[in-house]
C-alpha cells in the first residue's frame, strides 16, 4: 500500500467554492445596529436587513459526509498520521466514527490513537454541537522512512550513544 486511503462509505462530494467555507476560528462579524422601531405601518411591513453572516454563505447542514471530512482533517493534523479515511454515523445527538489511518513507522501507536481520539472529540464538538460517543482508530498502514531521503542515513544522537558503550 502507498499511504494512499480509499474513502469509506459513499463517493466524495463534490468540492465546495472557497467562497463559502468558515473556519473555525473565524470571528462572528459584529451585530450592525438596528434603527428603532416606527408606528407607521410602512416600517412594521418592511423586513429586517440580513445579518453579515447571512449574507456571506448559507448555513449548511451537517451531513455524516461532511463531518467525516471533518474527521479527516482532525486526523490528519494529529502528528506522526499521514493519511486519513472515515465514516461517520449520526444517530440523534449523537456521532459515532470509524477511521482508517497511515501512521509513521517508529511512532507508539497507542499514543497515535488516543491523540487522533481526543482531537476527534473536539473539533466534531466545537464545530457540529454533536457529542462522539466513540471513535473506532484502525491504523491501516505504516509509512517508512525514504531511503532517499538524507536525513535517513544521517546519524542520530542515540547512534553516538551507542559507539560510546
Amino acid at each position: 500500500m502507498t499511504g494512499i486511503l480509499p474513502r469509506r462509505g459513499p463517493a466524495a462530494p463534490e468540492s465546495v467554492p472557497a467562497a463559502t467555507r468558515r473556519s473555525a476560528g473565524t470571528p462572528e462579524a459584529p451585530a450592525t445596529p438596528q434603527p428603532k422601531a416606527t408606528a407607521t405601518p410602512e416600517a412594521a411591513s418592511a423586513t429586517p436587513p440580513a445579518t453579515a453572516r447571512e449574507a456571506v454563505a448559507p448555513v449548511r447542514p451537517w451531513t455524516e459526509d461532511r463531518i467525516a471530512r471533518l474527521v479527516e482533517d482532525a486526523a490528519r493534523r494529529t502528528p506522526a498520521a499521514r493519511d486519513a479515511a472515515a465514516t461517520v454515523r449520526v444517530h440523534g445527538g449523537v456521532a459515532r466514527v470509524d477511521l482508517d489511518l497511515v501512521v509513521d513507522h517508529g511512532t507508539h501507536l497507542p499514543t497515535v490513537a488516543e491523540a487522533v481520539r481526543r482531537r476527534i472529540g473536539v473539533r466534531v464538538g466545537a464545530e457540529t454541537g454533536l457529542t462522539v460517543e466513540g471513535t473506532t482508530v484502525t491504523v491501516a498502514d505504516l509509512c517508512l522512512p525514504d531511503p532517499a531521503d538524507p536525513a535517513y542515513h544521517a546519524p542520530s544522537a542515540d547512534a553516538d550513544a551507542w559507539k560510546a558503550t
